[in-house]
């Protein structure tokens, strides 16, 4: 039996089709809230840390935040979406599925990310077909990060990790959740050198709008990732934040087996060609001679 999971966020609804059977979900479900019982049971036995300016969860409508983005527009086609296998950069703002250094595992069908990079943060996409889409929720475009099953099967989609870079420091950031399924997501807040701020955890994730800001008013978040243990994978957009960002594409670089030469290359090929042609006169030369 196939299930409709229902969105409604603010005052827009929409329906998506998951093609996952009830039981599926149900079994993945209880998977997730054992993992979660786990959890709890090791930050209980963990020894207690203080955090002198912790990242807090606060009311995205409260935010001050003046940055907004919206990813696709009424053309944004629905599920499966449009694949992107590279790194998305949408007003200044660079999505992908992770930062170097981090690895990337599996818990079921769902990315699980580690909370350690190698600085300086650096975005990185996932493998072909298992990084981002985007595509049409009902009448709303989101964003998916994409599981190991990959794009365009219905199984990969919210079940990835994404991943976001700004190229300024930010102190807030925010974002509506779609499709979601009561699993949990984990964000961890990067700075610019790769440490970690902090890592948060929200359970029973739902269908709404979720804010996030540094004590104090800091401004040194610098990339967020996500990835969660939804049975139904989640969905993203309407992201909020305090600081124009402008990251831009690099330079485009010379794939190693395109077979195009570098410019050594070409100056000795020259050398070469010149060297054959100077051969081919003498010859000529020669046989004229002996004729």
């Amino acid at each position: 039996m196939l299930v409709c999971a229902r969105v409604q966020v603010g005052a827009r609804e929409g329906v998506f089709p998951v093609l996952r059977s009830q039981s599926s979900i149900r079994a993945r479900s209880a998977a997730a809230n054992f993992k979660r019982v786990l959890i709890a049971g090791a930050l209980i036995l963990a020894p207690a840390t203080a955090l002198a300016d912790p990242v807090d969860q606060v009311d995205y409508f409260s935010m001050t935040a003046s940055q907004s983005l919206t990813l696709g527009d009424a053309s944004t086609p629905p599920p499966p979406g449009v694949n992107y296998d590279s790194i998305l950069i949408q007003n200044g703002v660079a999505f992908g599925e992770r930062f170097a250094g981090q690895t990337l595992s599996t818990f079921l069908n769902n990315d699980k990310l580690s909370d350690t990079t190698t600085g300086p943060l650096t975005l990185l996409a996932g493998a072909a077909t298992t990084n981002l889409a985007v595509m049409k929720y009902g009448s709303s475009p989101v964003l998916v990060g994409l599981g190991g099953v990959g794009y365009p099967n219905f199984d990969s989609l919210g079940e990835g990790a994404v991943s976001f870079l700004f190229s300024t420091d930010q102190s807030q950031f925010g974002f509506a959740v779609f499709g979601a399924n009561a699993g949990d997501a984990t964000l961890d807040f990067w700075r610019a050198d790769g440490s970690l701020i902090q890592s948060v955890t929200v359970n029973d994730i739902a269908d709404t709008y979720y804010g996030f800001a540094r004590s104090g008013g800091i401004k040194d978040i610098r990339g967020i990732s996500i990835w969660n243990t939804d049975a139904a994978g989640i969905a993203y957009n309407r992201f909020k934040y305090d600081v124009a960002s402008d990251v831009q594409l690099p330079p485009p670089t010379r794939d190693p087996n395109s077979g195009v030469p570098e410019p050594a290359t070409w100056a000795m090929l020259l050398v070469g060609f010149a060297g054959a042609g100077a051969l081919l006169r003498r010859r000529r030369a020669g046989r004229a001679c002996a004729a």
